[in-house]
């Protein structure tokens, strides 16, 4: 085992996480190994598995990680803890491409992640990864303005492009999460992907709006919102968990995915960052059979898999291996 894990969890410690899976997880490293967070992937992924979660989504800013979610995945053979690769189509990676989503979902990505610093969006606001990668490379700002993306037309309608890529995804069966759209162009993502039944993730809407009203539409359009921990564990964090939970209140827990989204050093590992964040929330007064819908359900029928009843050993595994 991994000296991360407590020699003994007090009964019941880890009750409402029991099989959920995180479809937001950054590895270490994600950006560089200057800014590391609290384990090594393997070792936290151990962690995670001891809680009793059922798998993760490995997201990188810059690369793709189903590489590294294949060593991982590979690590814990045996555990039934399952662990997804997925691309985010940021410059590094290929870009706003249908070929890039093709070529990743062959090499075994699961989730899509539409642009986040690489977007035009995100430039705009001076978003906090842009902040960090801007630290890291002198050359970055004119390289991120160069290349940065509209998902939308200037009069609203979604571009061609980002169409393609919705097609792509559709055409390979994996999911598409709108990375740092702004809400304008999630409204546009969510309705296109409503047309064609694509599963689409609205990621951490919180960042763009509270407005419960924008939040039902968005959900009203089919998307499932993500509500993250990490916005409620930074320094400079500008929203509390009851934030998350007056939207989750406004939303209902049917359309709702819990995620952690962290990789700082001042926050626990992610297991623990997921735990405790429902656990705020349970104290708060979700019941734990809305967690587990937003924990365990929903993550499953993001990915594209059945809700097995009981069956904790095949959460997260492709639909093909059962």
């Amino acid at each position: 085992m991994t000296d991360l894990i407590p020699a003994a969890l007090p009964d019941g410690f880890g009750a409402l996480l029991d099989g959920a899976i995180d479809v937001h997880v950054h590895g270490q490293p994600d950006l560089s190994p200057t800014l590391a967070n609290r384990g090594a992937d393997v070792e936290v992924a151990r962690l995670a598995q001891a809680y009793g979660m059922g798998g993760w989504v490995l997201k990188s800013h810059l690369w793709a990680t189903t590489d590294r979610a294949r060593a991982v995945r590979e690590a814990l053979d045996g555990t039934g803890f399952m662990v997804h690769g997925s691309i985010t189509l940021n410059p590094p990676a290929g870009g706003l491409e249908p070929a890039v989503v093709e070529l990743a979902a062959a090499h075994g990505a699961r989730v899509v992640f539409l642009p986040t610093w690489g977007t035009v969006a995100d430039t705009a606001r001076g978003g906090y990864i842009s902040t960090l990668l801007g630290r890291l490379a002198p050359s970055f700002d004119t390289y991120a303005a160069r290349t940065a993306v509209a998902l939308c037309e200037p009069g609203g309608a979604l571009c061609g492009r980002t169409r393609e890529v919705i097609d792509a995804c559709k055409d390979r069966g994996v999911a598409l999460a709108t990375g740092h759209a702004s809400i304008e162009e999630s409204r546009a993502v969510a309705a296109y992907c409503a047309e064609i039944g694509q599963r689409l993730l609205i990621t951490h809407p919180l960042h763009y709006t509270s407005d419960p009203a924008v939040l039902r539409d968005l959900a009203g359009a089919g998307a499932w919102l993500e509500f993250c921990n990490a916005p409620l564990v930074h320094p400079d964090a500008h929203l509390t968990v009851r934030d998350v939970h007056a939207a989750l209140t406004a939303v209902g827990p049917e359309r709702s995915i819990l995620t952690t989204d962290v990789f700082s050093r001042w926050v626990p590992p992610e297991p623990e960052c997921l735990r405790m964040f429902v656990e705020q929330l349970a104290y708060l007064g979700s019941a734990p059979a809305e967690i587990r819908t937003m924990v365990c359900d929903n993550p499953r029928l993001f990915l594209g898999d059945p809700l097995v009843a009981g069956n904790r050993s095949s959460l997260g595994e492709p639909l093909e291996n059962r």
